[in-house]
């Protein structure tokens, strides 16, 4: 593998509003979920403004009800994409749950199996951590 990795953290706390801007560089979210007391409506707020950065192309869910996570992102790149899957050249948005493994098995997972296929680039992975 050529690509370089960069890793960022992000401090959110849940509920409460969202001030941090998105690369405007492709990037890989990983999500992890502290917090036990998000609601559903700033869980799809949190999903879209993930999506609507139009620059995340994986988006990994890990903690607190991780699969929830995953199907809300999900739901907000439907809605993105006004239920019509995009074309090949257009933006393509993948998620996963971990809720088996650690989040350094996580992180491992992002930089070797995500970031493997890029050559001679430089991927960021942004960990946002829920609290």
């Amino acid at each position: 593998m050529n690509a370089t990795i960069v890793m960022t953290n992000i401090e959110l706390l849940a509920n409460q509003k969202i001030s941090y801007d998105l690369p405007k560089h492709p990037y890989i979210a990983i999500l992890a979920i502290y917090s036990q007391s998000v609601t559903s409506e700033w869980q799809s707020i949190c999903s879209d403004w993930i999506v609507k950065s139009e620059q995340c192309y994986w988006a990994l869910a890990w903690g607190h009800e991780c699969s929830i996570w995953d199907d809300a992102l999900d739901y907000a790149y439907l809605e993105f994409c006004n239920y019509d899957l995009p074309e090949d050249d257009d933006y393509n948005f993948m998620t996963t749950w971990h809720e088996d493994q650690t989040l350094d098995e996580v992180i491992e997972f992002a930089k070797t199996y995500i970031a493997s296929p890029l050559e001679d680039s430089t991927l960021e992975i942004i960990l946002i951590n829920i609290q």
